[in-house]
């Protein structure tokens, strides 16, 4: 770690995007997707508790998944390989549902979809924080005089209580962008190996709904792992949030 990291980052915020959230996430849309099937009578309620259990990245070796993920081209396919074995061991026939009708992109988009989740809400709070402070000092600077400035030249005297509340103000909108888009980014990826759900015969949209609600997530009109716009916003929004708060 660089010893300048602790003034450049929130350990708080980073933490959600650590490999053990990042396993956690895929993990919990695995144990989501195995109690959606049974309740859609997918798959047998017997399958469903081995599943869960095994759904703890305490029980991943992280090791030989990272070493498995480069020949597999993504972290997801080890992972289920890993997640399958550890549920054979304790019911051989429940592994038989590992990941039963969804695709590599499903993990692992809706995971990252999950750790966003929290570090957006992070986000939220820390700037929640941060305007709070803004408020406190615009308020006692109220009379601070200080030299506005035009054209980088001194001009007529202005208070330094007026430039912060200028920036609470950009922060307030800031914290408004920020809610919005959370509600077009906090969607669910569903659909299997060729977005149609196709191996769910019939039962794939009753299942996509049942996933989004375990999840906490909304369910989208369309599968959209090859459309990755909302998550081009949310680096477009940080970026510039961060410029603007300087």
């Amino acid at each position: 770690m660089s010893l300048l990291t602790p003034m450049m980052r929130s350990s708080s915020l980073t933490a959600w995007f650590s490999d053990a959230q990042r396993v956690q996430g895929m993990l919990d849309f695995e144990a989501a997707l195995i109690r959606a099937q049974a309740a859609c009578g997918i798959v047998p309620q017997a399958a469903v508790a081995p599943v869960v259990n095994a759904c703890r990245h305490s029980l991943i070796d992280f090791s030989a998944l990272g070493e498995a993920a480069a020949d597999a081209g993504n972290l997801a396919i080890p992972l289920v390989r890993q997640l399958t074995a550890c549920v054979k061991a304790a019911d051989p026939q429940a592994a038989r549902y590992v990941h039963w009708g969804a695709t590599s992109q499903d993990a692992i988009d809706s995971g990252l979809v999950l750790q966003l989740r929290g570090a957006l809400a992070e986000t939220d709070s820390l700037l929640q924080r941060l305007m709070a402070e803004f408020a406190r000092q615009a308020q006692r600077h109220q009379h601070t005089v200080m030299p506005g400035r035009t054209w980088m030249q001194h001009a007529l005297p202005v208070t330094f209580g007026l430039k912060l509340a200028g920036t609470l103000d950009a922060l307030l909108r800031w914290q408004q962008r920020l809610r919005e888009m959370r509600a077009r980014v906090l969607v669910l990826q569903f659909g299997g190996a060729a977005g149609t759900l196709d191996s769910l015969k019939g039962h794939g949209p009753e299942v996509a709904g049942r996933l989004a609600a375990e999840l906490g997530l909304a369910l989208p009109d369309t599968p959209w792992h090859s459309q990755r716009d909302r998550l081009l916003e949310v680096g477009g929004l940080v970026r510039r949030g961060l410029r603007d708060a300087g």
